[in-house]
């Protein structure tokens, strides 16, 4: 029953590209089927399968993941990170070939209705960054951005995604501080609320939202101008 539903209300995309952001994180490329719209900052459940092959569905095969392509790209992607011993959705996006199907379905998106009018701070959480990557790209393409962006990734593995790419772009549009620990992690959002404008946007587990708004709270920083993706 679920199986039919999920292939019912499923679009299946097909892979185009696999690139390796570091030794254990990659980024799976899929073409975009007319019918698949989005906006920045989306997300959407992934099915390892195109359930051509009697294949069920079950909770192993899905995954809610952030697509970090920007829909200006012409293509869908997301980001995840592969270590040892993965779970069967990962072990499954590691036998694709270009070609192969996978499926989506609801699409959803916690800052759709954002307008990045005032002075940003994103924090995320290792792969995390992947829903502000075409963030970063709309806010680049709007002509009228008057304040630069502050990027502050932590990922305790030294390994940060889309570094270079964030790299490239000018100083004067972005500020990228990459960090290792929760200690130079909080020690870089010091830095950066004396502004009582700022709005920051914060992307992670759960642990790590609740415990930087927490903080953010902590420091005097208007409930108002914090954002999750989840909390």
């Amino acid at each position: 029953m679920i199986t039919t539903i999920v292939k019912r209300i499923s679009t299946a995309i097909t892979l185009i590209k696999i690139e390796m952001e570091s030794s254990d994180t990659y980024t799976f490329k899929f073409s975009v089927p007319e019918k698949i719209k989005w906006e920045p900052g989306a997300y959407a459940h992934f099915l390892s399968s195109d359930l051509q092959n009697g294949e069920k569905v079950n909770k192993e095969s899905l995954r809610e993941l952030s697509i970090m392509s920007h829909p200006d790209e012409k293509l869908i992607g997301f980001t995840t990170r592969i270590r040892q011993n993965p779970s069967k959705f990962k072990q499954a996006l590691l036998k694709l070939k270009i070609g192969d199907q996978i499926r989506m379905f609801k699409i959803g998106n916690h800052f759709k209705k954002q307008k990045f009018d005032k002075p940003i701070v994103l924090i995320s959480m290792g792969v995390g960054i992947a829903t502000f990557r075409p963030l970063i790209l709309t806010i680049f393409k709007n002509s009228s951005q008057v304040f630069p962006i502050t990027n502050i990734n932590i990922d305790r593995s030294g390994n940060f995604v889309y570094k270079n790419e964030l790299e490239s772009f000018s100083a004067e549009k972005i500020k990228n501080v990459l960090v290792c620990n929760r200690d130079n992690l909080y020690e870089s959002i010091n830095q950066h609320i004396n502004n009582c404008e700022n709005v920051y946007y914060v992307v992670g587990s759960k642990e790590f939202n609740k415990s930087i708004g927490d903080y953010l709270l902590e420091k005097n920083i208007a409930s108002k101008n914090i954002v999750f993706d989840k909390r």
